[in-house]
């Protein structure tokens, strides 16, 4: 028997119209990198699996649920199939094991989902108990892709280290937080100024030459990066921060790329690879997992051509920052 008021086509359709809006959007809430087939196959692939889930659920005699609890389920199967998807395309997964990856967290959330919802478990702990079953699921079966040699170990940390519902997260609390300290005039508090800070940082490297906005970007805190990088792609930025901060941060960049003949860098990779070589691999591997594609071969391999790849004062920033880890752990 049907569940009452909920149509599943209908359902399956509005979910993958909004994945489409998103994807489609200048709100900066999907990457710019997918291509319109990319965008097009997420769409199509929501819609399948949210209208299977649906049908699935109106079809069960068993099942008592009602509209609201069958349209969970299919939400919950629509918005991650739509993260994931993403999650692959940007950890360049072969396109032809996309589909059974998403297939199999489809049933993982549709199974979690119905049992915790049958245990009457709180809608706050159903969410996370999904997401952690997704986690799981997604990283259980990209290491069996690097079992079967299908992903290298480098792709498989990329893929299994993405996060789109993160980024998106973390894109939509930038700008807010920009919103916010504007709209409120206060800017004393030291969270306050670093919002501005990275807002203004992003104006100027949107307007340098991409190797030169490279080298100050990998100079930052890795932590400051990814909020930089959003402030960067966000739309008319500029009419939505006080020029005057503009100026000071330019006077704060000149610090950063101060004339790099000074450092010795000679002397500076010595005594990182001294201490480098004198730990266990243990701590060597978890330094450089969660690194940048460069620091992490930097890290890892002592032949690595850190003076190709680094400018010295990039060299010397990286550096100390790993000299840091270390001593703190």
């Amino acid at each position: 028997m049907p569940i009452e008021g909920f149509d599943y086509k209908g359902f399956a359709e509005d979910l993958a119209k909004q994945a489409a809006e998103i994807l489609s959007g200048q709100n900066n809430a999907a990457p710019a990198t997918l291509t319109d087939a990319e965008k097009k196959v997420i769409v199509d692939t929501v819609n399948k699996f949210c209208f299977m889930s649906g049908q699935a659920l109106a079809n069960d005699t068993q099942l008592k649920f009602n509209a609201e609890q069958a349209s969970l389920v299919t939400q919950f199967i629509g918005e991650w199939t739509f993260h994931k998807s993403i999650d692959l395309i940007n950890g360049k997964i072969p396109p032809q094991n996309r589909e059974a990856i998403l297939q199999i967290i489809a049933a993982n959330i549709f199974n979690t989902a119905k049992l915790a919802i049958i245990k009457n478990m709180q809608q706050d702990m159903l969410i996370n108990l999904v997401e952690e079953k997704v986690k799981h699921v997604y990283s259980d079966e990209l290491g069996k892709l690097l079992k079967r040699g299908v992903l290298s170990q480098k792709q498989y940390e990329k893929a299994v280290n993405s996060s789109n519902l993160n980024d998106m997260v973390q894109k939509t609390e930038d700008e807010s937080n920009l919103v916010n300290v504007q709209k409120e005039g206060n800017t004393q508090g030291q969270s306050d100024k670093k919002v501005l800070k990275f807002a203004a940082l992003a104006i100027v490297l949107k307007r340098m030459p991409e190797e030169k906005a490279n080298i100050i970007l990998n100079s930052l805190d890795k932590d400051d990066i990814p909020h930089v990088v959003n402030y960067m792609k966000m739309s008319n930025i500029e009419n939505k921060i006080d020029h005057q901060v503009i100026i000071k941060t330019l006077e704060e960049i000149k610090k950063l790329i101060q004339p790099s003949d000074k450092i010795n860098t000679e002397r500076l990779l010595k005594k990182y690879y001294k201490l480098i070589n004198s730990k266990g691999p243990e701590v060597i591997s978890n330094l450089a997992l969660k690194e940048r594609e460069n620091v992490k071969d930097f890290i890892l391999d002592n032949t690595f051509p850190a003076l190709d790849v680094f400018s010295p004062r990039v060299l010397q920033s990286i550096v100390t920052t790993i000299e840091k880890k270390i001593n703190d752990n």
